[in-house]
């Protein structure tokens, strides 16, 4: 079985919902509260957020924020979150998910360790029937190095990094609605 440290990216602004979305309430509970779910087997479990440190110590995680790198520049996107676990997380094998994500399935944690073990695969992304959903992934630290190489290039789209280290694609399409995020309030379920 493989260690892993889970991490919930919290590192954006949350400028469409004009709010911190994951300390939003989603059936009773902050909406990372709900994330966190799905990474039942972590050995350990982060969240990338900066800011509202004190809001999400006080619901028992452990935060770190964006490292500053030369010549990245801040506020760099999810990859700068990303490779800041590369950096503070203990184990070698990282299960990345959005914080926007409540309804993430219960196997999530199961499903993508099970499918790099199976598949001898270094990184992993889930397939939600329709498409990748870049945010998903489970990478080992040894993708460091490109990923850096790849935000001092100037570049920060998610899925062109995440395509060129040929994932395997993991099948959740039984479970897309588990990988929707709420970004705005229209996006909210009624």
């Amino acid at each position: 079985m493989l260690k892993v440290s889970g991490i919930i990216l919290c590192g954006g602004e949350s400028r469409r919902m004009g709010q911190d979305k994951g300390l939003m309430s989603y059936q009773g509970e902050p909406m990372v509260a709900q994330v966190a779910k799905g990474f039942s087997g972590a050995q350990q479990l982060l969240l990338n957020c900066n800011q509202n440190h004190a809001q999400y110590e006080a619901l028992g995680f452990k935060t770190f924020q964006d490292q500053m790198f030369p010549d990245i520049q801040s506020g760099a996107g999810p990859l700068l979150g990303i490779l800041s676990a590369m950096e503070q997380a203990s184990e070698d094998w990282l299960l990345f998910s959005p914080c926007d994500t409540p309804e993430i399935p219960p196997n999530y944690f199961e499903k993508m360790t099970q499918a790099a073990s199976e598949k001898m695969a270094f990184a992993c992304v889930v397939f939600d029937g329709e498409r990748r959903q870049h945010l998903h992934c489970l990478l080992h630290k040894k993708h460091k190095e490109s990923l850096m190489m790849y935000l001092l290039s100037g570049r920060r789209r998610t899925g062109e990094w995440l395509s060129s280290l040929n994932p395997v694609e993991v099948d959740f399409s039984d479970q897309m609605h588990g990988f929707r995020n709420i970004n705005s309030m229209a996006d909210w379920p009624s």
